[in-house]
C-alpha cells in the first residue's frame, strides 16, 4: 500500500468499532507509527549533521538486499543567503514526499518486502537513535536506483563538499525496519 493508502485504510479501521482491534487494523497501526519515527528522526539528524547520502534497502538482508534505493545529496551546496532555500527544510519536505508518494515502486505488484533506512553521517554528530555501521559496505551485485541530487552553484552563494570532506564520515543504521502492510 502506498502511504496515503495506509492511512485511509487505518482511518476507515478506527471508524469502525469493531474493527478497532484487529490484527490488519495493529498491523496498519504499526506501520504508520515506524514510518513517523524514521522521519521524525531523519529530521534530527539533518539538522545536526550533514547527510549526503540515504540507503532504502527492500528486503533481503544488509549484506544482499533485493533493492537498493539511494539518494545522493552530496552535490548540493550549503548554502548562506537570503535568496536560498533551508536544505534542512528542502530534504524534511523531499523525504517526506519519497516515503509518501509511490515514486519508488515499480508498476508490477512485488511482495512485501521490509525496508532498512540507512544514512551516511559525520562520526561525531552524536546521532543517538540510529546505530553506527562501521564496517557496511553498499552491495554491488544489486539493483540500484540512484536518485541524485545537486545544486547550481549560481544561484546560491555556499560550499560545495569536496570528496576528501566525507572521509569522517560513516553509515548509521535505522533501529527499526519499516515492516510495511499489504492487505
Amino acid at each position: 500500500m502506498t502511504y496515503d493508502q495506509l492511512v485511509y485504510s487505518q482511518r476507515k479501521q478506527q471508524a469502525s468499532v469493531q474493527d478497532k482491534d484487529t490484527v490488519d487494523g495493529r498491523k496498519c497501526q504499526q506501520t504508520l507509527q515506524e514510518l513517523e519515527e524514521v522521519l521524525q528522526q531523519l529530521e534530527v539528524l539533518f539538522s545536526i549533521s550533514r547527510v549526503p547520502r540515504v540507503l532504502l534497502l527492500m528486503g533481503g538482508s544488509l549484506v544482499l538486499p533485493k533493492e537498493i534505493y539511494e539518494i545522493n545529496m552530496e552535490a548540493l551546496v550549503v548554502a548562506s543567503g537570503d535568496q536560498c532555500l533551508r536544505v534542512s527544510s528542502c530534504l524534511r519536505q523531499l523525504f517526506r514526499t519519497l516515503f509518501v508518494a509511490d515514486l519508488l515502486s515499480d508498476t508490477k505488484p512485488v511482495r512485501l518486502m521490509s525496508t532498512t533506512v540507512l544514512v551516511l553521517a559525520h562520526r561525531d554528530c552524536g546521532v543517538g537513535w540510529f546505530r553506527p555501521k562501521l564496517q557496511f559496505k553498499v552491495p554491488t551485485r544489486v539493483k540500484n536506483q540512484v536518485i541524485a541530487l545537486s545544486t547550481d552553484p549560481s544561484t546560491c552563494k555556499g560550499q560545495r563538499a569536496e570528496g576528501s570532506d566525507w572521509q569522517d564520515y560513516v553509515w548509521f543504521q535505522a533501529p527499526m525496519a519499516i515492516r510495511g502492510f499489504s492487505k
